[in-house]
C-alpha cells in the first residue's frame, strides 16, 4: 500500500496516542512514532508503526468486542506458539487492555506453494504435543452464538434451517462416536492472521486459540483461504508429513466446513446486532450461509 510522506504526530490516530500515553514503555522500545498506519482487522484495530527504533505492529482492540475474549489465555497461548516458531514473539502485552506489540513483517508475499507452507505450519502446531490454554469446541461456539441471535429479526428462515443442519450434525457425531484428539489449534485461519516473507510463514492474532478438534483448523483454512481441490489436497498433503495425527475423514472435514461457515455467519450477525456497519455485515453473512446451504445441496 501507498505510505504517506508527511505524516505527523497530529495524524497520528488517537487510539494510537492514547495507548503510547497509557503504556510508556511501548515507547522505550519502539523510539518516536513517526507514523501509524491502520491495517485491516475486523476484530481489532491494528497500526504499523513506523518509529525510530524500526516497525512494529501495535494491536489495539475494539470497543465492541474488548471484553469478549480470554487475553491471558492468548498470551500463554502465543508464548508457547513463539517457542514452536509459528508466532511473532511479543514485545510488550497487556492482557487487561488488549494490547500487544510485536515487530512487523516486510516483504509479503502469496507464493504459489502456499497451500502446503500453511499445511506444515498446522501439521508442526497440531503435532506439537504442546497443551494451549483454553477449548475451543465448534458446536458449543455455535450454540452460544445462536443463544445471542435468538431474537434477531434478520434472515428466520435461514437460522432455522442452519440450526436444524448443526443439530443433525451433532446427532451423527454423539452416534458415530467420533470425539477427536484434541490437539492446539490457532482458531482463525484467515488470509490476514498468516504472513508469509519469503523465508518465514508467521501465524498471528492468537486471540481465539485454544484445545481443539484438528478438522476446525484444517476447514477453515480450506474455506477462507479459497482453496481449490488440487490447493486442498496440496494442504492435506504437507500436514499428514508432519502432523502426529491422521487427516480427519471426509465426512468430517466437510461437516467442519460447514460449521466454521455458520459460525462465521453467526458471527458477523453479532456484528450487524451490536451496530456495527450493517451492509458489510450481513452481506458477510449472507455468503457464509449460502455456502453451508450449498454445500448440503451437493453432498
Amino acid at each position: 500500500m501507498p505510505h504517506p510522506t508527511n505524516t505527523s504526530p497530529a495524524d497520528i490516530d488517537e487510539a494510537v496516542i492514547a495507548a503510547l500515553a497509557a503504556h510508556p514503555d511501548i515507547a522505550l522500545l519502539c523510539g518516536e512514532v513517526r507514523q501509524a498506519e491502520p491495517q485491516a482487522g475486523l476484530t481489532n484495530r491494528v497500526f504499523r508503526l513506523r518509529a525510530d527504533k524500526g516497525d512494529f505492529f501495535l494491536r489495539l482492540p475494539r470497543v465492541e468486542t474488548a471484553g469478549s475474549i480470554n487475553r491471558k489465555g492468548e498470551a500463554e497461548n502465543l508464548v508457547i506458539a513463539a517457542g514452536l516458531g509459528l508466532a511473532l514473539p511479543a514485545l510488550f502485552i497487556d492482557c487487561d487492555a488488549g494490547v500487544l506489540l510485536t515487530a512487523a513483517v516486510s516483504d509479503l508475499e502469496k507464493p504459489e506453494d502456499l497451500p502446503a507452507r500453511l499445511g506444515l505450519a498446522l501439521g508442526a502446531l497440531h503435532g506439537s504435543g504442546e497443551v494451549f490454554h483454553g477449548r475451543l469446541d465448534p458446536h458449543e461456539t455455535y450454540l452460544a452464538q445462536r443463544r445471542q441471535l435468538r431474537n434477531f429479526q434478520d434472515l428466520p428462515d435461514e437460522l432455522r434451517t442452519l440450526e436444524a443442519l448443526m443439530e443433525r450434525f451433532a446427532k451423527e457425531e454423539a452416534v458415530g462416536g467420533e470425539g477427536p484428539v484434541l490437539v492446539p489449534s490457532h482458531g482463525d485461519m484467515s488470509p490476514g492472521n498468516c504472513l508469509v516473507t519469503p523465508d518465514r510463514l508467521w501465524l498471528i492474532d492468537w486471540e481465539y486459540s485454544g484445545m481443539s478438534d484438528p478438522a476446525w483448523d484444517l476447514a477453515y483454512t480450506i474455506l477462507e483461504h479459497g482453496f481449490d481441490q488440487a490447493q486442498e489436497v496440496q494442504f492435506l498433503a504437507a500436514y499428514r508429513s508432519v502432523a502426529e495425527d491422521p487427516v480427519p475423514a471426509n465426512a468430517r472435514l466437510a461437516r467442519m466446513k460447514s460449521r466454521c461457515d455458520a459460525i462465521s455467519a453467526l458471527w458477523a450477525l453479532e456484528q450487524v446486532a451490536s451496530g456495527r456497519d450493517r451492509i458489510r455485515f450481513l452481506g458477510f453473512a449472507k455468503v457464509r450461509l449460502k455456502r453451508v446451504f450449498d454445500r448440503k445441496t451437493s453432498s
